[in-house]
């Protein structure tokens, strides 16, 4: 008998794939855009980002960011009632609204290079969420 909401091939619930998937992602995001823009500007823009979004999805005050990069420990402890819909709909949030920044910031140049990283792995997120 299959448990609702679980992955069966990893034997992992599906909101913490989703929660995995978005960690990887925006651990690659603040790989590549901290190269390009530095530690400090980057954590301020997902600052400002997070006092954006955290109204609509407030698991995501949980998200530790610092020069040293963003943690999800806290959100994967905390969030464990959470749809995989909900971690979605909040992390694409954020990741949108980080996307508008970078080229309101660059004109497109830091968006060009994260795109190609981020479209797939939402489209994913979108995957495991519709086999449920």
């Amino acid at each position: 008998m299959r448990v609702m909401g679980k992955e069966p091939r990893k034997g992992k619930y599906t909101s913490d794939l989703v929660m995995d998937l978005y960690d990887n992602l925006l651990s690659e995001v603040w790989e590549v855009v901290s190269a390009l823009l530095g530690e400090a500007v980057l954590a301020l823009l997902f600052n400002l980002s997070l006092k954006e979004l955290t109204g609509k999805y407030p698991f995501l005050s949980l998200l530790e960011v610092s020069e040293d990069g963003i943690g999800l420990d806290k959100v994967k402890e905390e969030s464990r009632g959470l749809s995989p819909l909900e971690i979605h709909r909040g992390f694409q949030s954020l990741v949108n609204h980080l996307l508008n920044l970078f080229s309101a910031l660059t004109e497109g140049v830091i968006s060009r290079e994260v795109f190609p990283k981020v479209f797939p792995r939402i489209r994913e997120a979108e995957r495991l969420i519709s086999q449920k």
